[in-house]
């Protein structure tokens, strides 16, 4: 039997359906918008009134941190780290087929992700968006991994 595929009975209380995926994709998606929004609030406010200035604007804060490869750099790593964890909530929420799971919620990431950034007044590089777009998924099925690995040692 391949690790990444269970029987229905395998895992009483827990049967394999489209909801049960929904849901476990979903949460994902929840846990990666909030990790990344609490990151963002705190990287704004720390780096951006260091950057800034103590008095600056949030026009002058958001103009100073966009010109900052060094911020966007880390900006990029916190939102990958977000997704790593949407991945592993996501995997271990479905209890199976980790994955599977994981590879949905980096493509429910990536969607919201442009999605938002779409609506927003903000431009970022394109450089940096492009590697964005190319490691999100594999962020995602990372974080699925590890916590295949982590159900597998336990």
């Amino acid at each position: 039997m391949n690790d990444d595929r269970r029987e229905k009975g395998d895992r009483p209380g827990r049967p394999s359906s489209l909801s049960g995926s929904v849901r476990a994709v979903g949460l994902g998606l929840i846990s990666d918008i909030v990790a990344t929004l609490a990151a963002s609030i705190v990287l704004t406010g720390v780096v951006g009134r260091q950057l800034a200035g103590g008095n600056a604007s949030v026009e002058d804060i958001e103009k100073t941190l966009l010109a900052s490869d060094a911020y966007i750099l880390l900006a990029l790593a916190v939102g990958l780290a977000s997704t790593v964890l949407g991945g592993y909530v996501a995997a271990r929420v479905a209890g199976e087929r980790e994955y599977l799971h994981g590879l949905l919620t980096g493509i429910a990431v990536l969607v919201f992700g442009e999605i938002m950034l779409a609506q927003s007044p903000a431009t970022y590089p394109l450089g940096y968006r492009v590697i964005g777009v190319l490691l999100t998924v594999p962020a995602a099925l990372y974080g699925a991994h590890l916590r295949k690995r982590a159900r597998r040692a336990a």
